[in-house]
């Protein structure tokens, strides 16, 4: 056996997103990185609920407002049909008076949305910190094997180098790998998924000396390998149908782009057409509607692709904020199609006392 002092990694990885370090503490307290993530999304949706609150109560006025000026703009459009821009002046004026917001549906989703990839490169944080982790502790494992044993054999170095990754791995129900895909990834990241920066790559840092050591198992090309291969071998599959092997089986994927799917359609419940407008020269013009409509459907479309190519953990995160949603939208729903009907019998009232 060589001298394997060079393959130990003399500093531990740091973790230094904000975002991710909240994640991280509430796990060492949680215990299951899994079920932290769910925790963390309730506590956060809370946290954000007044946000959420802010944009149905917006949604709702403009609603009432439209109802009530959408016969007043048929009549501005037939009236200016021949002056475009008084058409258009004329609608904002409408508007103002009615206290239609052109883009108070529109500020709340893009608030939305930029929340939305804060916590995505806090999670990415987190997930990359805890495989660096992973690699740090299980090379100290590997070296104080070595020292304590200089003629161990490999296969029972490899044995070794198991078991201690099994007390560092970490399932969430039918899950074998929170920090990988619900799919049919490996559970245990090859070398090329750890240091690689493509989409859904780990972009881990591993120190350069691991890649030129003289290992003390031969066959391993790399230090990484020595390392993590036994566990491989054991979990990872070697041929795509092997489903035994898969880390997951796409049902986290599945789950959240149906349940976005059915908070957009929930979400434009009760949602009057607006008319359409014209800009100066007659043309159709883009509304914050328009853009609210896009962003909205822009949602699953994201949805699916992180769930596909990033972690299981962030996936749980992305399930269980759309199943929130989901249910506030529904609930939602039904509050207001009772507040609307309170309000169009007092509207009633009132038109029939006159």
């Amino acid at each position: 056996m060589v001298n394997l002092s060079a393959f130990f990694i003399s500093a531990a990885p740091t973790l230094t997103n904000w975002i991710g370090k909240l994640i991280y503490l509430m796990y060492k307290g949680i215990g299951n990185f899994g079920w932290t993530v769910v925790v963390f999304t309730v506590a956060l949706k809370l946290i954000l609920s007044p946000l959420d609150i802010w944009q149905k109560r917006t949604m709702m006025k403009n609603n009432r407002a439209m109802k009530i000026i959408s016969p007043e703009l048929e009549k501005l459009k037939k009236t200016y049909a021949s002056a475009p821009d008084v058409l258009q002046q004329k609608q904002m004026e409408l508007y103002k008076k009615h206290g239609y917001s052109m883009t108070g549906g529109c500020l709340p989703a893009l608030l939305t949305l930029v929340i939305f990839f804060i916590v995505f490169s806090g999670f990415n944080a987190a997930v990359r910190y805890e495989n660096e982790r992973i690699v740090y502790e299980l090379t100290n494992r590997y070296v104080a094997e070595i020292e304590a044993d200089p003629s161990i054999s490999e296969d029972a170095l490899d044995a070794k180098m198991v078991a201690a990754y099994n007390e560092e791995k970490q399932g969430w129900l039918w899950i074998k790998n929170v920090f990988m895909s619900d799919t049919f990834a490996n559970p245990v990241p090859t070398f090329d998924k750890f240091v690689g920066r493509g989409l859904g790559q780990l972009s881990a840092r591993l120190p350069s000396e691991t890649r030129t050591l003289n290992l003390a198992h031969t066959h391993y090309d790399n230090g990484y390998d020595a390392v993590l291969k036994p566990a491989m071998e054991s979990y990872n599959r070697t041929r795509f149908f092997d489903m035994k092997h898969w880390n997951g089986y796409f049902i986290l994927p599945l789950i959240s782009i149906a349940l976005s799917i059915v908070s957009v359609r929930l979400s434009r419940t009760n949602q009057p057409e607006m008319p359409q407008q014209t800009d100066g020269n007659g043309n159709p013009a883009k509304t914050g509607q328009g853009m609210m409509k896009a962003m909205n459907w822009m949602m699953p479309i994201m949805m699916g692709v992180f769930a596909l190519f990033y972690s299981s953990a962030f996936c749980i995160y992305m399930v269980m904020n759309s199943l929130i949603t989901v249910l506030f939208n529904a609930g939602w729903n039904v509050i207001q199609k009772k507040a609307d009907q309170k309000e169009e019998d007092r509207r009633m009232a009132a038109t029939f006392k006159r």
